[in-house]
């Protein structure tokens, strides 16, 4: 049987779960509540509804209660965010596993079968509450996007997924604008072959994303940027005549400033607060003039799941180099000789996810006590070298100092080097020399 190929949207006000290959998403708010009286936990409109009764206390943001490792004290429990969060992922897993039993037992008794040919879909049953087995037997691959790749946040997501028994190969981070860029990559060329914006106006507040493709000689370079506005507002807003009125101005004036003078393959809109477009007939009439518009409220766990299929096939059905948040627009290498000719080894190239690129490596000194990086942007013609002088390393001739270079990135533009002594061989034992250093790409 197949495994879950899931997108998972997160974000602090709202989380969406979309299913490759099921054609269903969960939508619901990012909160969850723990039964006072139990140890039972809820998630979404039912969290809010067992708050309300008085049966339990609510938590919320918890995103931003991990960012800070914050704490909550439930029923004289504390709690740390990251344990809240496994909670919710938790339940939020489930969904889909308790979905995919369900047809299977369906399909089987259309089928004839007996009991014991529907053990399988029974036994799903009984851990549908999650009480003794985790979702991570199912899942084949799990793609979380969430608002900004930070490195505290992808740790903790990764730790949630280890709790959960998703092997860290079947668990992967994307940014909301890698998400756009697969939604964006799946469909026809022809919508994408020129510029495409898109609009995200949720909770979280009015977003404005673009894509560009550059085609080069070697390979296809796809480029995707996003910026928060400061036009945004509350949803809350849409729900008065005059809200409504002042939204689609607000809207109007940002489809001017981000899409005149330009030509736009097509244009998307996303977000809870596209779910239904007649509060801004201006922003629609201004949006459709010579342009294909299209609405996805749920486009960033369905990029997300797309992704998740991805992972699954021998090659990829996007064949190109991503810039994104997320990933590295440089590309990094080290210069060495190699059979007498000078070369350079990549240790990470750009459209790499940098929380993901990790390098290690063993070189040889020749007669020089540093090792060389070159760092080559998207713009190749504007490299830049740097020295990394191994102060304290041992001085030896003949090629015999060997030493390991480790090479990881804490965040896009920061790159973290690890360089060790190790010696070489029963003549040269290691001094236990090692050089840390951080370096802005």
């Amino acid at each position: 049987m197949d495994g879950l190929k899931l997108g998972l949207d997160l974000c602090d006000g709202y989380t969406k779960l979309s299913c490759w290959g099921m054609d269903r998403t969960w939508a619901f708010p990012t909160v969850v509540c723990r039964k006072k009286e139990e140890d039972v936990w809820l998630i979404g409109e039912e969290a809010y509804a067992s708050a309300l009764m008085g049966d339990g206390v609510i938590v919320d943001k918890l995103l931003k209660l991990v960012r800070k490792d914050g704490t909550s004290t439930i029923s004289g429990v504390k709690y740390r965010g990251v344990e809240i969060l496994v909670q919710f992922l938790h339940k939020v897993l489930m969904l889909p596993v308790a979905e995919m039993m369900k047809q299977q037992e369906a399909g089987a008794q259309m089928q004839g079968q007996d009991e014991t040919s529907c053990e399988y879909a029974a036994a799903a049953w009984e851990f549908q509450d999650g009480e003794d087995f985790g979702p991570g037997a199912w899942v084949e691959q799990l793609v979380i996007t969430i608002p900004e790749v930070e490195a505290r946040l992808l740790d903790c997501l990764m730790y949630c997924g280890d709790y959960l028994q998703i092997p860290r190969e079947k668990l992967h981070i994307i940014s909301h604008t890698e998400g756009f860029l697969y939604y964006v990559l799946n469909q026809k060329r022809e919508m994408w072959n020129n510029q495409v914006g898109m609009f995200d106006l949720s909770e979280e507040g009015l977003f404005y994303y673009e894509m560009k493709v550059q085609r080069g000689l070697r390979n296809v370079t796809v480029v995707a940027e996003k910026e928060k506005l400061d036009e945004g507002f509350s949803l809350d807003i849409l729900s008065s005549p005059s809200g409504m009125k002042l939204a689609d101005k607000i809207l109007c004036a940002c489809g001017e400033r981000f899409l005149q003078k330009k030509l736009f393959s097509s244009v998307f809109l996303a977000g809870k607060g596209f779910e239904n477009q007649d509060w801004a007939p201006e922003f629609m009439k201004l949006l459709c003039a010579r342009r294909r518009v299209f609405v996805e409220p749920a486009l960033f766990s369905q990029g997300a799941a797309l992704r998740a299929a991805d992972l699954t096939r021998g090659k990829t059905s996007y064949p190109y180099v991503l810039i994104c948040d997320g990933r590295l627009d440089t590309t990094v290498c080290v210069n060495v000789m190699h059979q007498e000719k000078e070369n350079q080894l990549v240790l990470a190239a750009a459209g790499d996810s940098w929380y993901e690129s990790k390098s290690t490596v063993d070189f040889i000194l020749d007669n020089q006590d540093y090792l060389e990086f070159s760092i080559i942007p998207l713009d190749s013609r504007k490299p830049k070298t740097m020295k990394l002088v191994l102060d304290g390393f041992p001085q030896r001739d003949d090629k015999t100092v060997r030493v390991q270079t480790q090479v990881g990135f804490l965040d896009e533009k920061t790159m973290a080097v690890v360089v060790k002594d190790m010696g070489f061989g029963e003549f040269f034992p290691s001094t236990g020399a090692v050089l840390k250093q951080e370096v802005m790409i």
